[in-house]
């Protein structure tokens, strides 16, 4: 068991101060230092949290649960659900590398103890300001439940001994006790964060004319569908309809195909069966229902087009433009696939569909699970990932883009080809079956490292790009900036790597005073360099050229990092070894390591 990661721990303590905090019962001891009030607060609405995800009790409700304090007897959150006829009783850990210990779990036990006996005078006000209403739970309830959420690595044997004790003691009489504590932990918060920002399943009711079934190897269900019930289910449901898709709608504007779509519904709904490819989806649970006069009526579950989503948008677009025009007459092939969207079949539908359309290969990211999870964690810090082709990108700080995500992971790397790679073959880099690719997005990587890395990246290109405006109109230097700003990019990069690593978002405003001078000074030994070795090659050529590009950013690290002197270069700089991952691996990797942080 693993403890909360700690970009987990930035979002949960985000969370807690937002949306529990406001909600708690007041401190009872507001004595104590600032910082030390702030950090209980945090800890009093994590059992609020546990609640409210275990209960799906509102925020309030949760909050109001809370007994925690300074002298709580090891209770932290008391709740009684009447429905249920349930007592809970919680003691929470909200530490972010610390097991459950035994030492924690002894005052829950004691607590646990005294409040069976009804003994009130050991706990503090919040407990007894409740009194009369848990001695009406503990008369009521049908069943005691011991919970305990907490974010370290695991439970301690000492601790699951104390515990268990408690569970055994006959001499309690109370068989009301489920002799088994619920441990609420890392994984668990992990997926109930994420969830948040997940879009929701979707759940419809779906009307075929003229179905046909096929049994095996996937059941399958086609026919005619109105393209109005489409129309309806992307009005209720949105983007979620589309989950599994490659892209959103591109909007009527930027394809011709979505232009005739539009214009087959003006003018001849009617023809508009013949005219469409017709819609794939796939759906977690297909459920028939009637069928009446050729008519079949199906609930379907967990429901997301995979193809088709531009014809189903386009016609919804229509007719929000055009209130007074019907499109009853127009009908669409419809095709059910009982098949979850996020298995493997599902994506090989998904890929093989739209091969067939003029799709972009970074199109298919979107079927990377790696993407939809830093989609959600990125939410929770408060910006919007755009790892799908859409005709609505907000715009500003806030608004990220896959594309800016690559280019901004690829010049974090050490591997020199990348800055050589987004001159002259990014599309490489986008293509999710490429190693590439697959070097950029790994698992480990977090929605604030790509926040942070995609802030810095702007911040230095607008800087360079500022100081490519500013040299003169027709000199090498302008032309050393233009062509060789992945290069400036990538030394500068490893100088934000402690910034860019941290669990929170850093604050976008900050970065341009934190780089400039930095930049400053790299932008001129990049222009020195350049006099001294562009001498056969114009800029253009020059800083296509992978042996060029990756000799020249060696020296560049080594002038910007000031190591000329080290004494580990010299030895570096004869290794040539072909079966490395990358030129000069060994070399770059140490003038990285070396990289002074700002």
């Amino acid at each position: 068991m693993t403890a909360l990661e700690p970009q987990y721990m930035t979002i949960l303590k985000k969370v807690l101060k937002e949306r529990f905090v406001p909600f708690l019962p007041p401190l009872l001891d507001t004595k104590k230092p600032a910082a030390d009030q702030a950090a209980k607060q945090l800890s009093r609405a994590f059992s609020a949290f546990a609640l409210h995800k275990l209960l799906d009790l509102t925020p309030q409700i949760a909050a109001a649960a809370v007994v925690d304090d300074f002298q709580d007897k090891g209770i932290d959150a008391i709740y009684y659900d009447a429905k249920s006829e349930s007592l809970y009783l919680l003691q929470t850990k909200l530490k972010e590398s610390e097991q459950f210990k035994q030492e924690d779990a002894l005052p829950f036990c004691e607590g646990v103890r005294f409040l069976l006996k009804q003994d009130f005078a050991a706990f503090n006000a919040n407990v007894q300001n409740r009194q009369i209403e848990i001695e009406g739970a503990l008369d009521a309830c049908s069943r005691i439940q011991l919970l305990v959420p907490f974010t370290g690595d695991g439970v301690s044997k000492t601790a699951s001994d104390a515990l268990q004790a408690l569970l055994d003691d006959e001499d309690l009489d109370e068989e009301r006790l489920v002799k088994l504590v619920h441990f609420y932990a890392a994984a668990d918060i992990t997926r109930d964060l994420l969830a948040e920002q997940a879009y929701k399943p979707v759940h419809a009711d779906i009307t075929l004319h003229k179905h046909e079934k096929i049994e095996t190897p996937r059941i399958t269900y086609y026919g005619v569908a109105r393209l109005a019930d489409l129309v309806a289910l992307h009005q209720s449901h949105g983007k979620a309809l589309y989950e599994r898709n490659i892209r959103y709608f591109l909007g009527s504007s930027k394809s011709d195909v979505n232009k005739a779509i539009k214009a087959t519904l003006h003018d001849k709904p009617e023809d508009f069966f013949y005219l469409n490819n017709g819609v794939t989806a796939v759906c977690d649970l297909i459920d028939p229902k009637a069928s009446k006069n050729g008519v079949k009526k199906f609930k379907v579950r967990g429901l997301s087009i995979i193809n088709g989503a531009q014809t189903v948008a386009s016609a919804a677009e229509f007719v929000r433009q055009h209130p007074g025009k019907s499109i009853d007459d127009a009908r669409v092939m419809l095709t059910l696939i009982k098949a979850p969207a996020e298995g493997q079949f599902g994506k090989q539908v998904t890929k093989a569909r739209n091969h067939q359309n003029p799709v972009q290969t970074a199109n298919f990211a979107s079927m990377d699970e790696t993407q939809e999870r830093l989609r959600q964690e990125a939410a929770h810090l408060g910006y919007d990932y755009h790892y799908r082709p859409e005709i609505a990108v907000g715009a500003g700080v806030k608004a990220i883009t896959l594309d800016e995500a690559l280019r901004a992971l690829a010049l974090l790397q050490n591997d020199p080809r990348y800055p050589v790679w987004l001159k002259s073959e990014v599309a490489r880099l986008a293509n999710p079956d490429s190693s590439e690719y697959q070097a950029l997005f790994v698992a480990q990587l977090t929605g604030a490292v790509l926040i942070n890395v995609v802030l810095c990246y702007r911040a230095i290109r607008a800087l360079v790009l500022d100081n490519e405006q500013k040299a003169p109109a027709k000199g090498l230097e302008r032309l050393v900036y233009r062509h060789g700003t992945h290069v400036i990019t990538a030394v500068l990069m490893k100088r934000l790597r402690n910034r860019i690593g941290a669990a929170a978002a850093i604050e976008a405003s900050i970065i341009p005073a934190l780089i400039s001078l930095a930049l400053d000074q790299l932008r001129q030994e990049a222009f020195d360099l350049a006099k001294e070795r562009l001498t056969f090659a114009g800029p253009l050529a020059y800083f296509r050229h992978q042996g060029n590009a990756t000799s020249f950013l060696v020296d560049l690290m080594e002038k910007h990092y000031a190591l000329a002197a080290d004494p580990a270069i010299a030895p570096l700089r004869n290794i040539h070894n072909a079966a490395d991952a990358y030129p000069r691996k060994r070399l770059i990797d140490f003038l990285a390591s070396r990289a002074p942080q700002l």
